[in-house]
């Protein structure tokens, strides 16, 4: 049985690298930071919807590519090699929820335009101290409360909000527009200086079952979009682990030290060696975790968490072994590895941490047993 990734999918990565190799840098993206504006690259965004990235899982009935999560795996793992900012993932993540839960209409009215690049959508599911809630009204019902660390909202055309329904305490997601009456963003203060979040405040926001993702209340729906959002941060905490790697052997073929490049020190191939093997592993276990979440897998929620955990300590420790090999330099604001090192914690606090998903691994594997 054949486990590697297919031609295409390969080819499809390549041409995501090479496209960032040649439209995107450091130095762009360190202008974005030093601008302190919304931090938002109209035009790489132009040129990665132009490549076809928000269409690879719109159906191609409605313009799209027609691709599945799998084909996603290596697109996300070079965005996070190349700490690629705005809200492309989030997109991607909005996409596979609304795909597989929304009504027809929902599907006409966001997908053609996701696939083009015209629509983004975020999602907004982390909690806070005042969860929204959606109580009845005559025709729909009216949205109340917060949800905070919402990714690049202000940027975003849709939200995808995770509630609570107060007839039933069903949880669902609703789609609303941030320019919608009583909807409000305040900007958050982020460790990873390239990405955006913003608390959002509903209050008395009016909707109706149309704005409901699949017409009515879905837990199905909602855990979908964190475990979508969990497989895709492991895979973009690969990309970054992948590149602090290459950089940490770069600098260690060129850095001479009594006479000779400091990568022939058996020390210093040892960390290499250990970075090698937290990365392979990591990869491996986020790439089932793809597959089994694309293909429903009964095993799809503890592979979901096994990887969101792994690849967070991973890419940690290879984050912090790359600057190590460096030394002193390695902390300077003019070198790019804090630039990962800070994506890479942001990412692995993202969709719960590895404390939470081993917790919810553990209850996955208790609740197993039990059954059996």
């Amino acid at each position: 049985m054949n486990f590697d990734f297919s031609a295409e999918q390969i080819m499809v990565q390549d041409s995501v690298r090479s496209y960032l190799a040649d439209a995107w840098s450091m130095a762009r993206l360190r202008r974005l930071i030093e601008d302190d504006g919304d931090g938002f690259d109209a035009a790489l965004w132009d040129g990665l919807a132009a490549l076809g990235l928000p269409a690879i899982l719109v159906p191609e009935a409605l313009g799209g590519l027609g691709l599945g999560f799998v084909d996603l795996a290596l697109v996300l793992e070079e965005c996070g090699r190349a700490l690629v900012p705005g809200p492309l993932v989030e997109t991607m993540i909005a996409t596979d929820a609304i795909v597989r839960f929304g009504t027809e209409a929902q599907r006409l009215a966001l997908l053609p335009g996701i696939a083009a690049g015209r629509l983004r959508v975020v999602p907004a599911i982390v909690e806070s101290g005042d969860a929204p809630l959606a109580t009845p009204l005559a025709g729909g019902w009216s949205l109340s409360g917060h949800r905070m660390l919402v990714p690049w909202a202000a940027q975003a055309d849709k939200l995808l909000v995770a509630v609570r329904f107060a007839a039933d305490a069903a949880a669902g997601l609703v789609i609303v527009d941030p320019q919608q009456a009583g909807v409000s963003l305040r900007a958050e203060t982020l460790f990873d200086p390239t990405a955006r979040a913003f608390d959002v405040s509903f209050d008395r926001v009016v909707f109706g079952a149309a704005e409901v993702l699949g017409g009515g209340p879905s837990a199905a729906a909602v855990e979908r979009i964190g475990d979508a959002g969990a497989v895709a941060a492991a895979a973009q905490m690969c990309g970054i682990a992948a590149r602090m790697l290459d950089l940490a052997v770069a600098y260690a073929c060129q850095r001479v030290q009594f006479g000779r490049p400091i990568g022939a020190f058996q020390a210093i191939k040892h960390r290499c060696a250990d970075m090698l093997v937290q990365l392979e592993s990591g990869r491996t276990a986020a790439y089932f975790a793809t597959w089994a979440l694309a293909s429903a897998a009964p095993e799809a929620v503890r592979a979901v968490s096994m990887a969101k955990a792994y690849c967070g300590d991973a890419s940690r420790f290879i984050c912090n072994e790359t600057i190590q090999i460096h030394g002193g330099v390695g902390f300077a604001w003019e070198l790019d590895l804090h630039l990962y090192l800070r994506r890479a914690k942001t990412l692995e606090y993202s969709y719960g941490d590895a404390t939470a998903h081993r917790e919810r691994l553990l209850g996955a594997v208790l609740a197993g047993r039990e059954a059996a």
